[in-house]
């Protein structure tokens, strides 16, 4: 039989591959947040779209991430401001949750 030490070091082991998978899939590139958000309905069409706009704010000479956001946000009609502050909070949270992943797993 197994003795616990091992089986615990082996749940351990096991939990640190999976927290990888997960920050390599949130922490990686555009493309797979791509397949990330797909997953929960959105089509190409509209993520390319997104992304097409962003991009184009992005590229102004001069932006800081201040103008950027208020760039974004100046585009928004009033009654999707709501939608968009849960997007920029869902986001938030991911990336604290991936930053605390990549702390635990450097602890090694």
């Amino acid at each position: 039989m197994l003795s616990t030490q091992v089986l615990n070091s082996n749940l351990e082991m096991q939990k640190k591959n999976y927290l990888k998978r997960i920050i390599i899939f949130m922490g990686g590139d555009d493309e797979d947040l791509s397949a990330f958000l797909k997953r929960f309905g959105f089509a190409e069409e509209e993520l390319s779209g997104v992304r097409d706009e962003l991009n184009s704010y992005r590229s102004i000479p001069g932006t800081t991430i201040e103008r950027y956001m208020n760039r974004v946000i100046n585009t928004i009609v009033e009654e999707e401001r709501p939608v968009f502050l849960k997007g920029i909070m869902v986001g938030v949270a991911i990336r604290k949750a991936v930053g605390a992943m990549n702390k635990v797993l450097s602890m090694d």
